[in-house]
């Protein structure tokens, strides 16, 4: 943002807070005494007693009966420019907000910079204006379909929810932005608020033609969380849903309970955003909020993911959470109530009584998990060995001096682990850019295969680089057949070259989120190289708290995204003459606590009589080097252990000299 983008920024939001300041003036304007409780000024709410309250602090109003709480902004809308407020208690307004703002500054006769309206708001709210007409006129027609019936909703449910039915539905987003002619198709209208909705196909899933297969469910509008307002009232344990459905399947088997529906997985943070701001709004206004959020997603590896996501963001801000499993052996709750309704009224009930059923759910885990192998080899059956199998979903710390190989090394894991297993692998490199790993790669499968093959003369990364090859056949073909190796799998290997643009850990951390998020049934390695030059989460970060902050992002990378993260860490200057140890790791106390494993290279030569300076250096100019991998720490498995390699610098190949491979 340049200079002066910055500065007219700063002027709206002073514009803003100004016009916000002036709500007692407003107020008092309407005949309101704002020492005591007033009549609710929300449309939907019938009260009988005075009970919304000014509060100066934060310039809003705040009703103690239906938890409403406006702005002037929201006041204005309502009372002058015919504006909704929906079941969640926001204020919809009918053209958008620069059309109240420009209104309101008229209206309280104040001179502030008024906001351009384009082209693109009055198209946005010609869409509003439409959405608002269909659910209007869809909860007029419901009972022209029994798909409601057909999946386990009641009648007098669907009313509560204003839920309707348009037998020929259209588009208005495609229709309006494009003018396109569309094919009308027979939708239940599920609103998520005032001008917002879910348009679900009611068609038999076999006439329904493969091109519309993907547009079976189309969200409309701006709210994308369905019965959010239930989550003002913290009487009630709250189930966090996936589906539209699989809420008004829970409501639909009890009154003891409400439930929230995201929409989907991707809506995980947009929820956890509005509990937090329920919450500050609350203690703004000196009210407790202590709601039991029972967490009930979908049986399926996005589900479980998004659990784990609501887990981590909800437990860490305090909040009461259980990860419950109502839909059993069915894939969510709307199949199981669907399926067998008094077993999932029977498992509803019981998870309200008893959410932390927790042995239960631990054994279907494992009874799930039990055919399908948590780790993923390594490709060196030595190490594979050692670790129980290869890589769990874990937090992996490899450290080493420098010219040991610890990135040759990472790098050998993850081109074997991409050619063998298939898993797409995510190396972020913040010191070597991404032609000089894979020109790494294609030595080292030069080199092996011209032991396979005994032909021509293996490349060296440089010599790749360099081109020389291409004009010497016995090299050129050696070449191509490595090329032609990689080709087979280089495409599931991510390699983020990170030399120009450091990333952060958080960076990391989202880009594997998103990844996730996408492709749920995928089981990623992550490779970090390295930890001590990542840029900082915190610019103010000392060296240590920046270690401390990056370190901890991986581990939750490794446990709430469930897969394995490989962090390469530098070793203390200290170090370079000793045998490796946990007091080798730079800023090793952070390391050590949230490292699983934690792995050292070094060379044998380290254990003879390093003060001879001899010793070390033949040991660095012979080829193949000696080097040790030790295990210092492994949280379920062998510590305090070691095994062997041949490392080739010059083709970058790491062999295992202690066991076939």
């Amino acid at each position: 943002m340049n200079q002066n983008n910055k500065s007219s920024s700063n002027n709206s939001k002073a514009s803003i807070d100004d016009l916000k300041a002036l709500l007692p003036d407003y107020l008092t304007g309407k005949g309101i005494d704002l020492k005591k409780n007033f009549t609710c000024l929300n449309p939907n709410h019938a009260d009988k007693n005075p009970s919304m309250t000014y509060y100066a602090d934060s310039q809003t109003v705040y009703c103690h009966g239906c938890n409403a709480s406006f702005d002037i902004f929201d006041l204005f809308a309502i009372d002058h420019l015919n504006a909704s407020v929906d079941s969640s208690n926001r204020v919809q307004y009918p053209n958008g907000f620069k059309e109240v703002y420009n209104k309101l500054a008229d209206y309280m006769h104040v001179n502030v910079s008024k906001f351009k309206v384009k082209p693109e708001d009055a198209e946005r709210n010609k869409i509003n204006e439409f959405n608002h007409k269909v659910i209007e006129a869809a909860s007029k027609q419901i009972d022209q379909t029994d798909y409601l019936k057909q999946r386990g909703i009641s009648e007098e449910l669907a009313k509560k929810f204003s839920i309707g039915f348009i037998p020929k539905w259209v588009n208005p987003t495609v229709v309006i932005k494009d003018g396109r002619e569309l094919t009308p198709t027979p939708r239940i209208i599920i609103p998520t608020g005032d001008a917002s909705y879910l348009a679900r196909d009611t068609r038999a899933a076999e006439d329904i033609p493969d091109a519309e297969k993907n547009y079976i469910k189309i969200k409309q509008g701006g709210s994308h969380l369905f019965n959010s307002r239930a989550l003002y009232d913290d009487t009630k344990p709250i189930f966090i849903v996936e589906g539209e459905f699989d809420a008004l399947s829970v409501m639909e088997v009890t009154d003891q309970a409400e439930a929230v529906a995201l929409g989907s997985t991707s809506n995980v943070d947009l929820f956890c955003k509005d509990v937090r701001k329920i919450r500050k709004n609350k203690a703004a206004k000196n009210a407790d909020y202590d709601p039991v959020f029972l967490i009930a997603t979908d049986n399926d590896n996005a589900g479980r993911l998004a659990a784990k996501e609501l887990e981590a963001q909800l437990g860490g801000n305090g909040f009461e959470t259980y990860t419950v499993n109502i839909a059993r052996n069915s894939k969510d709750p709307n199949e199981e109530l669907v399926k067998d309704r008094q077993k999932f009224t029977s498992e509803v009930t019981d998870r309200i009584k008893d959410p932390d059923d927790y042995l239960k759910n631990l054994l279907l885990r494992i009874q799930e998990r039990k055919d399908k192998p948590q780790f993923i080899p390594t490709g060196f059956k030595n190490l594979d060995k050692l670790l129980d199998g290869g890589l769990y979903p874990q937090l992996y710390v490899l450290g080493a001096v420098s010219s040991v190989g610890k990135t040759t090394f990472s790098m050998q894991i993850a081109d074997r682990i991409a050619g063998t297993q298939g898993n797409p692998i995510f190396y972020f490199s913040l010191e070597t850019s991404k032609d000089e790993l894979t020109e790494k790669n294609l030595s080292r499968l030069s080199f092996e295969s011209s032991i396979k093959a005994d032909k021509g003369k293996p490349q060296t990364a440089r010599g790749i680089n360099n081109g020389y090859w291409i004009d010497h056949k016995p090299e050129y073909d050696l070449v191509m057949d490595a090329v032609n190796v990689y080709s087979r799998y280089y495409s599931k290997i991510h390699i983020y070259d990170g030399t120009l643009e450091r990333p952060t850990a958080q960076t990391i951390r989202d880009t594997m989120k998103t990844y996730k998020r996408k492709h749920p049934d995928d089981k990623p390695v992550v490779f970090v190289d390295y930890l001590q030059i990542l840029k900082a989460i915190n610019d103010k970060d000392t060296d240590k708290e920046k270690v401390t902050r990056s370190i901890a992002e991986f581990k939750k990378i490794a446990s709430e995204l469930e897969m394995p993260v490989v962090v390469i860490s530098s070793f203390n200057r200290s170090s370079y003459q000793r045998a490796v140890a946990m007091e080798s790791f730079k800023e090793s106390g952070e390391i050590e606590y949230y490292a699983d494993t934690l792995l050292g290279l070094q060379y044998r030569a380290i254990h003879e009589d390093t003060d001879d300076p001899d010793t070390m250096k033949s040991a660095m100019q012979s080829d193949p080097r000696e080097i040790e991998l030790v295990v210092l720490k492994n949280r379920n498995g062998k510590s305090n252990t070691s095994i062997n390699f041949e490392y080739y610098p010059r083709f970058n190949d790491f062999v295992p000299s202690d066991d076939e491979d």
